[in-house]
């Protein structure tokens, strides 16, 4: 008997310890009844609306950014004015060079043929007979 007394006051102590709980839970279920969400989405659009300004802040400068990049790449040049007044004074002077060189060797060559054909007008030449005495 004593094993069921320990027993059934166990039992009432976790019933008790149930019902506390039960209340607590109305409580709690009350307080949430009562308590309101508000529906409005002002506070999520205010603070959409401040995010699409700074993104398009953004927008605009990058849009700046790529429009001045793009006017600069416009009026670049591949090869610095310098440079390719430089290069064409260098291909001048080879188109010079070559020319001149050119002439000189038209010019030796023609005097060449002239001392050749002097040369063959002034000594004869012997055939058949080569030896010399």
């Amino acid at each position: 008997m004593k094993k069921l007394d320990e027993i059934m006051e166990l039992m009432a102590d976790e019933m008790a310890d149930f019902k506390s709980s039960l209340e607590r839970l109305e409580d709690l279920s009350n307080k949430l009844h009562k308590t309101s969400v508000p529906l409005s989405t002002e506070v999520l659009e205010k603070h959409l609306n401040s995010f699409l300004e700074v993104q398009q802040q953004k927008e605009n400068a990058r849009t700046g950014n790529l429009e001045l990049i793009l006017s600069k790449l416009e009026r670049a040049y591949i090869l610095p004015k310098s440079l390719a007044g430089l290069l064409l004074s260098i291909l001048l002077v080879l188109l010079i060079s070559f020319s001149y060189l050119t002439y000189k060797v038209i010019g030796s060559q023609n005097e060449t043929q002239k001392l050749n054909s002097q040369l063959r007008k002034e000594i004869p030449v012997q055939k058949g007979n080569n030896t010399s005495k």
